[in-house]
């Protein structure tokens, strides 16, 4: 199957808002950005969780835009990044909460980020 297919969009955006989401948390708890040893875990965390399989370059690029989107969106929203909205971003610490404003927040600027176009599938049909 073409990798292009196999990773669509759609999963990308879906990845590229975790590690983005998973960037933020650190740095809120720390002060400190993911390790990219850190990245590539996270990133095979997410991979195995949702059953993808994305290859080194898809991986790599992924995880650099992260770091630059996760950076501006602290620059740039208190809201989505205070304390209080990054603790309720996740549920049981591995999948993002799509209800959460501040992650929808993080989701439109990587859809924005991304370049395609993504279609959502209606649930049960």
């Amino acid at each position: 199957m073409n990798r292009l297919l196999e990773f669509d969009l759609q999963a990308r955006t879906e990845l590229l808002a975790y590690l983005v989401a998973s960037q933020l948390v650190l740095r809120q708890r720390t002060g400190h950005w993911l390790r990219p040893e850190q990245l590539v875990e996270s990133t095979r965390l997410w991979l195995r969780l949702n059953g993808r399989r994305a290859d080194w370059l898809q991986r790599v690029t992924l995880a650099c835009r992260a770091q630059r989107l996760a950076e501006q969106l602290e620059r740039s929203s208190r809201e989505t990044c205070d304390a209080r909205s990054l603790a309720r971003m996740f549920f049981g610490g591995v999948r993002l909460d799509l209800g959460s404003r501040a992650v929808m927040e993080i989701f439109v600027a990587c859809v924005a980020n991304l370049p395609g176009e993504i279609v959502f599938r209606k649930q049960g049909g």
